[in-house]
């Protein structure tokens, strides 16, 4: 299986800075800022060059990279009311911006092949308080998580070169089932579609931070405090 999704339109890296913080004069690290490089090198844990500062919460091998979609930009745009665009600094903090394709057209497991590299997408990113920040828009963490805008992680497979204008390669599809999109649903409320929930929890592919807040919130939200997956996890 190999199929033309979509084409790389920036491939962007960042070094660590200091940032304001929205609400006050403090000051936070983030890697967060990455610009548009003409090629770089994707390693098992992401580009040569570029830094991330919250190690635990981002960057490592199930992070390695952010893909992020213009289509995707466009909705938090009209969403926002801001007129972002994405030829220039990452707003939202990707490494790649892509276009053709979003959140509904990718799946957990997919198996992507761009440039030299190919990729396994882990889970969708999670939004935290630095988007609202690095955007200086307050309310841009809820928009992006309420609406499943988030874009995907992916793992490094083949480590290798990428370049903007590569073309994005669709090589396997092993959960079709488990789209970004339906993800992101389902992590705002899991009990909207139990069949996804139940799947995710026990796709061994999925991101352990990804399926651990998941199963924190069904736990959460269920009133018998024991959840419709407690009897249905696979056996260690």
């Amino acid at each position: 299986m190999s199929k033309k999704l979509g084409n790389l339109l920036f491939v962007k890296v960042g070094k660590v800075t200091k940032n304001k913080k929205l609400t006050s004069e403090k000051e936070f690290e983030s890697g967060i800022k990455k610009y548009p490089v003409a090629s770089a090198f994707m390693t098992k844990t992401g580009f040569r060059g570029d830094e991330v500062a919250d190690l635990i919460h981002h960057g490592g091998e199930t992070k390695a990279v952010l893909f992020f979609s213009t289509k995707t930009y466009e909705k938090l745009n009209r969403l926002s009311g801001n007129s972002f665009t994405y030829d220039d600094v990452a707003h939202y903090g990707e490494n790649l911006l892509v276009d053709s394709i979003d959140e509904s057209d990718i799946c957990v497991g997919d198996i992507l092949k761009v440039g030299d590299a190919i990729f396994e997408v882990s889970q969708p990113r999670q939004p935290c308080w630095k988007l609202s920040a690095n955007t200086a828009t307050k309310p841009i963490t809820s928009i992006i998580y309420n609406n499943g805008l988030t874009g995907w992680y992916a793992r490094v497979i083949q480590e290798g070169e990428l370049k903007k204008g590569d073309d994005i390669e669709l090589i396997k599809r092993a959960y079709p089932e488990l789209s970004i999109e339906a993800l992101n649903r389902v992590i705002v409320d899991p009990f909207s579609d139990k069949e996804v929930t139940l799947q995710a929890i026990k796709c061994p592919v999925l991101g352990e931070q990804f399926r651990d807040s998941l199963k924190g919130r069904a736990k959460l939200n269920d009133p018998k405090n024991e959840p419709f997956w407690y009897h249905s996890e696979p056996e260690e």
